[in-house]
């Protein structure tokens, strides 16, 4: 079953891929045919041609065929006469991708005998023609990137998060040690879309700097009387991408169901800044105390179940798990409750779709430069994958199920090839885009043979990093 599962997942790669690169291509080819260039093959794939195809068109007056003749308009029968079109159509053996093989892409050869005008070649044309021509391919990916982030936000179901409700979100496993168990809500009967109305902590077996054994310490106190009207309350100005404990309202579940003992050693920011608890408060009690393998944390609170629309008052425990082991000391935390913020299903307006489309795509093509430009730092390069780990991501697309994810997922792969081929870089779009302004401006050619080496050297270059990329996908992949 996971061999055909795998199987699948290749299949659905490989279209996908092709699909979004030959797309790019088609691009090419279709400003290419605007500006009159001579194009002679359009191919799906790579290696040996198992399937060619010409379309054909009827004769237009005064069409000449490769030897210079003119072609009849019509045949013997009197009906119109139709010849092939001068590009064919191609499958090859290998679907990863595509090409346009235009006339004087590389230099002034022909190909297959056919005698093609200087004026109908790429170099042959004018200069803001040949720059259309190579910015077809990037246009036509931002294009289908845009179309895709639409279709994920009008057709699609999408998730948001309540902040504001204290509707609650029950996770039914939890990963705890690289297993799944079921978690320690869901266990006590708690379901998502149950309401808390109050929630309190009691920690048993701390032990201080010396030692000593603690127990009954209660977490947060207020909350025994005190209504928790929300799971997290930012504060003004914050980023919504990023909470930190400090932006936990005491009045909220976040700040009620937090470990205590894992805030001591949450690290913040680049230098590894750690939080310390309070000395006064609800945390001075627990100031400098650390779990050991036999602490507990009890959970109490009542709730308003969505099932039965009766307030429930329950407890529960959950356990110490050991987080960090060395030759002088063990660092406990306890168990992970299972609850979280609540998550709905809600349909996007038109407008909406239209707005969150663009604001999606601004945000993605900010941040794809600027994590090139990132590349060759550590942190930048832990956080860049090949071909591995873009087909890891698809696979995991297909296994969810949704849609969305999918559509979003195809669109930021065909956002980072478009922005990857504008780069300035030889062998790509945007080093062909920059060679003809530049001849543009300064009204001068760059020799055939300073283009092709550029060229030639950019490509091995790009398939270098290419394999070093596979490589790290197997050896450091992305988490």
């Amino acid at each position: 079953m996971e061999v055909w599962k795998t199987i699948l997942n290749i299949i659905i790669f490989i279209l996908c891929l092709s699909t979004v690169v030959c797309i790019h291509e088609a691009g090419h080819l279709t400003v290419a045919k605007l500006c009159n260039v001579y194009c002679y093959e359009f191919s799906i794939g790579f290696g040996p041609r198992f399937f060619k195809h010409y379309f054909k068109h009827k004769v237009k007056a005064g069409e000449k065929d490769k030897d210079g003749n003119e072609i009849p308009l019509f045949k013997a029968d009197g009906k119109p006469n139709k010849i092939n079109g001068e590009t064919v159509f191609s499958i090859r053996a290998f679907p990863l991708g595509g090409y346009v093989s235009m006339a004087g892409e590389d230099d002034d050869s022909n190909e297959d005998g056919i005698s093609v005008p200087k004026e109908r070649t790429l170099l042959g044309v004018n200069h803001f023609k040949q720059i259309c021509i190579m910015l077809a391919g990037i246009a036509m990916n931002f294009l289908l990137a845009f179309v895709l982030f639409l279709c994920d936000y009008a057709f699609c179901t999408q998730k948001a998060t309540d902040y504001s409700s204290p509707e609650i979100t029950v996770s039914e496993t939890l990963t705890v040690n690289s297993s799944n168990v079921i978690s320690p809500s869901y266990q006590a009967g708690l379901r998502s879309g149950d309401k808390i109305l109050t929630l309190y902590q009691q920690y048993d077996n701390l032990k201080d700097a010396n030692n000593n054994i603690k127990s009954g310490l209660i977490f947060p106190k207020s909350t025994k009387e005190t209504p928790l009207t929300s799971y997290l309350s930012l504060k003004p100005g914050s980023n919504s991408n990023r909470y930190s404990l400090d932006d936990y309202s005491t009045a909220s579940i976040a700040y009620a169901v937090q470990d205590v003992i894992n805030r001591q050693y949450i690290t913040v920011d680049s230098q590894n800044k750690e939080y310390t608890l309070s000395t006064t408060g609800d945390f001075s009690e627990f100031s400098g105390l650390l779990a050991t393998k036999d602490s507990t944390r009890t959970i109490y609170l009542s709730y308003l179940s969505k099932e039965t629309s009766k307030v429930v008052t329950t407890s529960f425990a959950t356990t110490s798990v050991l987080v960090n082991e060395s030759d002088t000391i063990s660092y406990y935390n306890m168990e992970k409750v299972g609850i979280s913020s609540y998550i709905y299903d809600y349909k996007c307006t038109g407008t909406e779709a239209w707005g969150r489309a663009g604001s999606d795509f601004g945000n993605l093509f900010v941040g794809i430069y600027t994590a090139i430009g990132q590349l060759f730092t550590p942190s930048g390069w832990q956080s860049v994958g090949g071909i591995v780990s873009v087909y890891k991501m698809s696979s995991a697309g297909v296994t969810s199920g949704s849609l969305a994810y999918f559509l979003r997922l195809w669109g930021y792969i065909s956002l980072n090839l478009g922005c990857f081929n504008l780069l300035p870089f030889p062998g790509l779009d945007g080093w062909q885009t920059l060679m003809a302004l530049m001849e543009s401006i300064s009204r001068k050619k760059f020799s055939s043979k300073f283009k092709n080496t550029a060229n030639t050297i950019g490509l091995i270059v790009l398939m270098v990093l290419a394999v070093l990329l596979i490589v790290k996908d197997f050896i450091n992949p992305i988490n």
